[in-house]
């Protein structure tokens, strides 16, 4: 206990993250509760008068405050204002005598989390703290980081998803950097995976040791299981091992998805041609999804059988965009991008251009392209994927 501004006014101070109860002498003494536990928070006592300044910092790791207000004393009602522009985070319940329905109103239209009537009865206060602590844990519960999913799918093998997957996440890490948001990639390609390579890396630890992990799984064990490129971005590795892709436990998959999500801003999944049912619910869960096809009739054959398989399933919209790799110049095109959309009877979004030599040395040292050839054709394409890719994102927000 320990005074605290003019004669008669004192805290009593009972520790951190409670709630505060500011209140005078008179309706201390006049008050049905205790301090203590109630509605699960730690109540503290601080005695002041009605119009006396609250002492600073005195709210700073509070979890909510209930402070007596007389509404015809100006010095009081300065007071209440100063606490919510002081604190403007903080739940504050105004305790008032006999308060009309007006003044409720223009409290809480002012800002004012709630109101409850003097005398304290303990039952009110339990009653407004229980809506308060509920409150409280919906505000925690949307503050909670809850990165973006892009799926890259493929029409058929060998089109060169994995290679857009890795070099258009590295370049949104590197992006990254200067925003302070952090990228992750997952190679879910459990029996063909190849980020690590394309990427120059190579771990102990891969997508094997989450699988195994069951409820284990958390942040610390993500982090660990995550290698940092040069770029900046998180890779998770597919096993080492070839791993029949039905013998994945759906729940153990989503499980660490949701996980990821959490920890970083933007997730990226390098997803297996063949579908099975946790694929295609991440795919569902994905806020882009990337097609990508090659100009072929092969190809875009198949995208159109991909597309026609995620619309049956609710699949469908704007984030769903083609990418068309290895595009040549129109001289040289046997098919022109009119018509591979007509084949495909779905715009295509993005192209990248043709350079099987530069591609191919990057893969090969395990470099990302823009890094071997600054301003190339083809890191000027992946660029403008990262960019589209992030409208995307944004305007789902």
């Amino acid at each position: 206990m320990k005074a605290d501004g003019p004669a008669g006014d004192w805290i009593l101070n009972v520790g951190e993250n409670c709630v505060h109860l500011i209140l005078s002498e008179a309706e201390i003494q006049g008050a049905d509760m205790i301090v203590g536990d109630v509605a699960g928070f730690s109540v503290a006592l601080t005695m002041l008068s009605a119009g006396t300044p609250v002492p600073t910092q005195l709210l700073v790791k509070a979890k909510a405050a209930v402070v007596e207000v007389e509404p015809g004393l100006e010095a009081s009602m300065k007071r209440l204002a100063t606490l919510r522009a002081d604190y403007p985070d903080l739940p504050l319940i105004a305790a008032i005598r006999d308060a009309e329905i007006p003044l409720v109103r223009a409290l809480l239209r002012s800002g004012i989390d709630d109101v409850i009537a003097l005398p304290l009865v303990a039952d009110d206060l339990t009653a407004v703290l229980t809506e308060t602590k509920e409150s409280i844990a919906h505000a925690a519960e949307l503050q909670v980081k809850s990165g973006k999913l892009v799926s890259v799918i493929k029409s058929v093998g060998g089109v060169g998803a994995t290679t857009l997957a890795t070099q258009v996440a590295s370049m949104e890490a590197r992006l990254g950097r200067e925003t302070g948001e952090q990228v992750c990639l997952f190679d879910l390609d459990l029996q063909f995976g190849n980020a690590t390579t394309f990427l120059g890396m190579a771990s102990p630890l891969t997508l094997t040791d989450l699988l195994e992990a069951g409820n284990r799984v958390d942040a610390e064990l993500l982090r660990s299981v995550t290698m940092a490129t040069p770029s900046g971005l998180h890779l998770v590795a597919a096993p080492d091992e070839i791993l029949p892709i039905e013998a994945v436990n759906s729940e153990q998959i989503y499980r660490i998805i949701d996980l990821a999500t959490r920890e970083f801003d933007t997730v990226w999944l390098d997803l297996p041609g063949n579908w099975t049912n946790w694929s295609l619910s991440l795919v569902a869960r994905s806020q882009v999804v990337l097609l990508v096809v090659e100009m072929t009739i092969p190809s875009l054959r198949q995208a159109r059988r991909q597309l026609a398989l995620l619309n049956s399933q609710g699949i469908a919209g704007s984030h769903i965009q083609i990418v068309a790799n290895r595009v040549e110049k129109k001289l040289f095109r046997s098919i022109g991008l009119d018509e591979a959309q007509d084949a495909i009877g779905h715009p295509i979004a993005f192209t990248i251009a043709n350079d099987f030599p530069l591609v191919n040395a990057a893969l090969d040292q395990g470099v990302l392209i823009d890094d071997l050839k600054h301003k190339s054709k083809v890191s000027k394409d992946f660029g403008v994927i990262v960019d589209g890719c992030k409208a995307l994102l944004k305007g789902g927000d």
